[in-house]
């Protein structure tokens, strides 16, 4: 065994430990060598494809054989290999399942093989000494319990221990949770190594005891059951008072280590489903952004809802589902219908335009999607003019869209294969950071011939002298400028008139909206009072 043997130093920690646990016959270098030579068997098991627990028992008994067999050996045992081998052979959850597999075995081929000794020397025994043994074989098993049901690193209550506690039957009134992630925990181990790293949460862990019943539930997650809790502020107490123990440094061989955590909360009645407690806080851990966040019924259904309309909008689009309204656009001046604006619909989902276009817009589906809907307005632009109606088609762009280098090819490419004139296509952009940014895009799109309008125009993101360098012809004031004062409001116009853009009043309602905006020169208007959106048809 070479000094850079993992295994060798394995062998020779376990060899110590047994010693100081009870007598260890012959040489101690044979011993040695046969420990090494368990350790390798071990090994093969938790290696070998498809994986049997069995060989665990054989290497109990050879234990038991090799006259390592006193009682504190087997806990000994358990709790050196469950602690070790794992971050030998490989630090995944596959691994660690494995190896507690094979020490149960390994626990039951060890008694087994005392037992076969005790049988063996029956007559000598006498009651007492049965007794004994019994209790021994009740210790072996606590020990056993003691390892799988506790972090090795820490030997707090691990994650299937808390769900045990969770389940016990009897529990009356109400429990919270505080489930704690430690931030950069990862980074932390990476530039500190691995014993460090343990050092480190052995520290946190008693620095968070005086909390209540903790529990280390994952490598960064420590959790804090509170009993006998009134309502949300009890568990938010003792989150709070979490993180202000773990704001002071932590020393750690001369270095004073900073650590940051987040909190998800949960609080309840205690008789609610033991397995959705530590599902609910790392849901509501994901939403603990600035501060401890406590779990939401209502916000929970909203997001598997909206997961769960995401996961379908691909096949939706496939299908379909998304389909086209158009509301007119009339000249003020003689209330004639001059175009269109296409508003995208869902009907399959009961979803408004802007829930699914976000989420369309966080999946990446509004790409494929943004140019199914302008194909969709285009083609339908195109058969209106066929039949006599020379009408404007506007589409609104997202600012996603805008980032798509495909964007302006695939805009020439559906007016081409539709036949829709590029002067009668509008492209509606919102007035955003993002999109006022877009310069070049903008202006690739200008040259294909196409109309760009600014939408939701006054929202805060540009002022005129921005709207100098760009090339919008329409400004589309947002229907709040229909509150501003008349002269404020003719301002507004006359200057977008100066830069050669026509102006569009979105959200009239009423007549007097109507009247107004005519008189003060407004070109285009669009509400419900002029035309709600419908289908083409």
């Amino acid at each position: 065994m070479t000094p850079d043997d993992p295994l060798g130093a394995l062998a020779g920690d376990w060899l110590r430990k047994v010693a100081a646990a009870g007598f260890v016959p012959g040489v101690r270098a044979r011993a040695r060598a046969a420990l090494h030579d368990l350790l390798e068997e071990f090994v093969a098991a938790v290696r070998a494809e498809p994986f049997d627990p069995a060989p665990g028992a054989r290497i109990g008994a050879e234990l038991v054989d090799l006259r390592m067999s006193a009682p504190p050996v087997i806990g000994t045992t358990v709790h050196l290999l469950a602690g070790r081998l794992p971050a030998l052979i490989g630090p995944d959850e596959d691994t660690r399942t494995r190896v507690l597999a094979l020490l149960d075995r390994l626990v039951t081929g060890f008694v087994a093989a005392q037992r076969d000794a005790a049988v063996r020397a029956a007559e000598e025994l006498n009651r007492s000494e049965k007794i004994h043994w019994r209790a021994v074989q009740v210790d072996l098993q606590r020990q056993l319990q003691q390892a799988l049901l506790h972090h090795p690193g820490t030997g707090l209550p691990n994650e299937q221990h808390l769900r045990k506690t969770l389940a016990e039957p009897g529990t009356r009134g109400r429990l919270g949770l505080v489930l704690l992630r430690l931030d950069r925990y990862d980074e932390l181990t990476d530039t500190l190594g691995h014993d460090r790293g343990v050092r480190l949460l052995a520290a946190i862990a008693r620095r968070l005891r005086p909390l209540g019943a903790l529990a280390h539930v994952a490598e960064d997650q420590f959790a804090v059951l509170v009993t006998g809790t009134t309502g949300p502020d009890d568990v938010l107490k003792v989150a709070d008072s979490a993180l202000r123990l773990l704001a002071a440094p932590f020393p750690i061989d001369g270095h004073a280590l900073h650590v940051t955590a987040r909190a998800g909360l949960v609080e309840r009645p205690a008789a609610a489903d033991p397995d959705s407690w530590l599902h609910d806080a790392r849901l509501a851990l994901r939403w603990a952004t600035h501060g401890p966040a406590l779990y939401d019924p209502g916000r929970a259904d909203r997001e598997r809802r909206r997961h769960l309309l995401a996961a379908d909008m691909p096949a939706a689009l496939d299908r379909g589902e998304f389909t086209l309204h158009y509301q007119p656009l009339v000249r003020l001046a003689d209330r004639t219908v001059i175009g269109v604006e296409a508003l995208a619909r869902w009907p399959a989902a009961a979803l408004g335009p802007q829930q699914f276009i976000r989420l369309a817009e966080r999946t990446g589906l509004i790409h494929p999607l943004g140019r199914h809907l302008l194909t969709q307005a285009c083609r339908q632009g195109a058969a209106w003019r066929r039949a006599g109606r020379d009408l404007l088609i506007s589409v609104n762009l997202s600012p996603v869209q805008l980032a798509d280098p495909g964007l302006v090819p695939a805009v020439a490419d559906t007016l081409h294969r539709t036949g829709l004139p590029a002067a009668r296509l509008q492209l509606e952009i919102t007035e955003t950071g993002e999109a006022l940014q877009s310069r070049a895009v903008l202006a690739e799109l200008g040259a294909l011939g196409v109309r760009l309008a600014l939408d939701d125009f006054g929202t805060g993101y540009s002022s005129l002298a921005v709207l100098t360098g760009l090339p919008f012809t329409e400004a589309k004031l947002a229907a709040e400028f229909l509150t501003v004062p008349g002269d404020v409001l003719r301002h507004i116009i006359d200057a977008c008139h100066a830069l050669g853009m026509t102006v569009t009043a979105e959200g009239i309602e009423t007549a007097a909206q109507e009247r107004l905006l005519r008189d003060l020169g407004c070109d285009h208007g669009q509400g419900f009072y002029l035309g709600r959106p419908a289908p083409a048809s």
